[in-house]
């Protein structure tokens, strides 16, 4: 904050700082909530654990609509939507597979609570259906704008070759926006963290059971799901203020140097979102996921990351939405056709793997991979049109 000018060093090393900073915060974070939720009642630990699981990125992505609506510049909210997109499909891909192939190296076969993770892929086909209903939509009853077109055969109405074509929604058909589509998004909004709250009363109060089978093949006094506390309550909720605190002065920073990066970067914004931004803060997740599949616990390691993608689309998207209300941001609830099918072919691949209870290296080297190519998509897909 007091090199402004960037007299001491740059705005890419200063970017590079402020996200790194955010691991060790949200580590501590976690750890704060963790302790909050087991000396609470349910009540008390479902509405900490909502509101501050996913404070990590929700003050990048709403610093970032911040300065993106002062600059007018749209681009902030192009990028926020692929950061979104690339938490969901690398809490979905990366982390469960990346947990199954480490742990299948130590154990030929690996077993899972199947039903606890039935549950958490209805919540995600759920939640990704209700996500990206407004952008089908759009689809279907848009008005499709191309900007350049020639005439092919030179007859007026022969065929024309048109480029750059995109559904216009705010300039010629905005009526279709503001009459159907924006309150489609409201209502997908209010619906998803609804049914968020359902899910955390029915795994946490009345199914909790669920959760207690036990398929380690090996029973060691660490792998039952007993609460842990780390800290006093007063002490973590400190902690927990305090981290936030700092999390967003280290967002706030990341956002005002990222500008550098956007511009001058030859690759693809969307491939900057989708890794960078997007996976980052969740390094602390992945680290637990794999000390626990370490332990042939893989049904903590699925649940972490299939936690955080549920979070993302009930809670961090519904969010954002509401956000807009108070605060006019160039944020739109939708999303480009590549985060729509990454989206939905990550959540149906994630279904099928999961549909027998067992696992091994092999199946999460799949995962991986298609994770992998996916990121080779965004890559080389060019950057949203107009930034």
């Amino acid at each position: 904050y007091v090199d402004s000018h960037n007299h001491l060093t740059s705005s890419p090393v200063k970017f590079t700082l402020a996200l790194l900073s955010i691991m060790p915060l949200s580590y501590y974070i976690g750890m704060a909530i963790a302790s909050i939720s087991a000396q609470s009642n349910f009540a008390v630990g479902a509405v900490v654990n909502a509101t501050f699981g996913s404070i990590t990125e929700l003050t990048f992505y709403i610093t970032a609509l911040i300065k993106g609506s002062r600059e007018g510049n749209r681009c902030y909210a192009e990028i926020v939507k692929s950061a979104l997109t690339g938490t969901l499909v690398g809490c979905v891909l990366f982390v469960p597979g990346l947990c199954m192939v480490i742990g299948g190296i130590r154990h030929q076969e690996q077993r899972f609570n199947s039903r606890s993770a039935g549950v958490s892929s209805a919540l995600l086909f759920l939640s990704v259906g209700g996500v990206f209903a407004p952008t089908l939509f759009s689809k279907v009853y848009g008005k499709l704008v191309c900007g350049e077109c020639h005439n092919v055969t030179q007859n007026p109405l022969g065929h024309y070759l048109c480029h750059n074509c995109h559904f216009d929604l705010m300039g010629n058909n905005g009526t279709l926006y503001y009459s159907h589509v924006q309150p489609l998004v409201y209502t997908v909004s209010l619906l998803l963290p609804a049914a968020y709250l359902i899910g955390l009363f029915f795994t946490l109060k009345t199914h909790s059971h669920i959760y207690d089978i036990h398929i380690s093949d090996c029973h060691m006094p660490g792998h039952h799901h007993s609460a842990v506390v780390h800290w006093s309550r007063w002490r973590a909720l400190v902690i927990l203020l305090l981290s936030t605190l700092c999390m967003s002065a280290c967002a706030d920073l990341a956002t005002e140097h990222i500008s550098p990066i956007l511009t001058n970067s030859t690759i693809s914004q969307y491939f900057i979102g989708v890794t960078v931004l997007a996976m980052v803060p969740e390094l602390p997740e992945i680290v637990n996921g794999i000390q626990f599949a370490l332990q042939n616990n893989l049904s903590l390691s699925i649940e972490i990351g299939n936690c955080i993608a549920v979070q993302v689309c009930m809670l961090q998207i519904p969010i954002l939405v509401l956000f807009t209300i108070f605060y006019p941001t160039n944020f739109t609830l939708v999303f480009s056709d590549l985060h729509v099918y990454a989206s939905m072919f990550s959540v149906v691949l994630m279904n099928y793997i999961f549909m027998d209870g067992k696992c091994d290296y092999f199946q999460g080297t799949v995962l991986v991979m298609v994770y992998f190519i996916l990121l080779a998509v965004y890559f080389f897909a060019p950057s949203p049109s107009g930034c």
